[in-house]
């Protein structure tokens, strides 16, 4: 099984983040996160973990992306698809349990997911 997301699955261009911003379908935050997302019109979800500018040192940006892209890769099968999903992240003393407490929190807003809760 793949464990990284494909190319067709990330967003990349900086065309198509400026796109997700300029013109949201969503817009969501909680605390050390939020979520822009907008309908591609894809059969497929896209998605990017952006940082803001003060974000620590290079070790713990790349594990901050590296966490939430996991999250994303073990529930974008609860999301449906066509929709571009940009999560930007801000610094703090957060666990894998938080973010994904953050995460599920931000996708629930967006009602992209049922949840029994």
């Amino acid at each position: 099984m793949r464990r990284s997301l494909s190319r067709t699955e990330r967003l990349l261009s900086k065309a198509d983040f400026a796109r997700v911003f300029k013109n949201p379908d969503f817009k969501s935050g909680c605390n050390g996160a939020k979520l822009v997302a907008r309908h591609n019109g894809l059969e497929t979800n896209r998605f990017a973990v952006t940082l803001v500018r003060k974000y620590g040192n290079a070790v713990k940006r790349n594990y901050a992306r590296r966490v939430l892209k996991e999250i994303y890769r073990n529930t974008k099968q609860n999301l449906p698809g066509g929709i571009d999903l940009i999560v930007v992240l801000y610094p703090g003393d957060f666990s894998y349990q938080e973010r994904e407490r953050q995460f599920m929190e931000l996708i629930r807003r967006a009602d992209f997911v049922q949840t029994d809760n």
